[in-house]
């Protein structure tokens, strides 16, 4: 199709990418934070001066201010702002991939998803339970319409549980039977195999099999011992593999 004939597609996909993802930065800041998602307008977290709707438009705003706050002039945190525009990016990619379709919706709400749990774990430290949850919900939809059955994501589900299970292992920390004490690498590799067919949620797995296997090293290296080396604050391997996971997922999605 000529590109003239996309540009329409391309420019209402990116805009509504920027408003999710501007969407997507409230749940990401104040999930970890455990506070309510829709009692209070946005603000700043550093003066609490209430933000003005000149003071929300995605990327746009954080540029026109040179990436500070309007009152108080402290920084504001670039994440936020490359979440807005990789989920602009990522819209358009969808429509580019599926046009204005189920899949199109289903795919880049998704994504989203697994952007914001990257964001989370990166900005935080936090995984939310609730993003994965509607990552797995949109995976599940997506699957049932694509496979045209009920059951196409619950084997590769199931696959992913056991890579989880499998990667833990590998990554030397103590492994438990409470719900409450499985690893964010688990929960990923259940969500990406909802997302993924076995094919790619096989070579998914071996690459993080491969990020753990240089995450034990780096380690040894640094002479941390590996149950606790993914805690460590100055450690430059900290989450390797999730966002091995995520992107990896992400990337299969949008290819395949």
């Amino acid at each position: 199709m000529p590109l003239l004939d996309l540009l329409p597609g391309i420019i209402w996909s990116g805009f509504l990418g920027l408003v999710i993802g501007n969407l997507a930065t409230s749940p990401i800041y104040r999930l970890p934070r455990n506070e309510p998602l829709f009692v209070r307008d946005p603000f700043c977290d550093s003066c609490s001066a209430p933000l003005k709707t000149r003071d929300l438009f995605p990327v746009f705003s954080w540029l026109m201010t040179r990436g500070k706050c309007r009152y108080c002039g402290v920084a504001v945190p670039a994440a936020y702002t490359l979440m807005e525009a990789f989920t602009s990016l990522l819209f358009v990619l969808c429509y580019l991939k599926f046009g204005f379709t189920e899949s199109f919706i289903l795919v880049s709400l998704g994504m989203t998803a697994f952007f914001m749990l990257a964001a989370m774990l990166t900005l935080d430290d936090f995984f939310a339970d609730r993003v994965l949850i509607a990552g797995l919900v949109c995976g599940m939809l997506y699957r049932t319409l694509f496979d045209h059955t009920l059951f196409s994501f619950a084997g590769t589900a199931y696959g992913g549980l056991i890579a989880g299970v499998i990667v833990w292992k590998l990554s030397g920390k103590p492994m438990s039977r409470n719900m409450a004490a499985f690893p964010d690498v688990l929960k990923l590799l259940v969500l990406a195999g909802v997302w993924l067919h076995w094919p790619h949620l096989i070579f998914l797995v071996s690459v993080a099999a491969m990020a753990a296997g240089l995450q034990v090293a780096s380690c040894k290296l640094h002479k941390f011992k590996p149950a606790t080396c993914n805690l460590q604050p100055t450690t430059p391997k900290k989450y390797l593999i999730e966002n091995v996971i995520i992107a990896g997922a992400v990337v299969l999605v949008l290819l395949t």
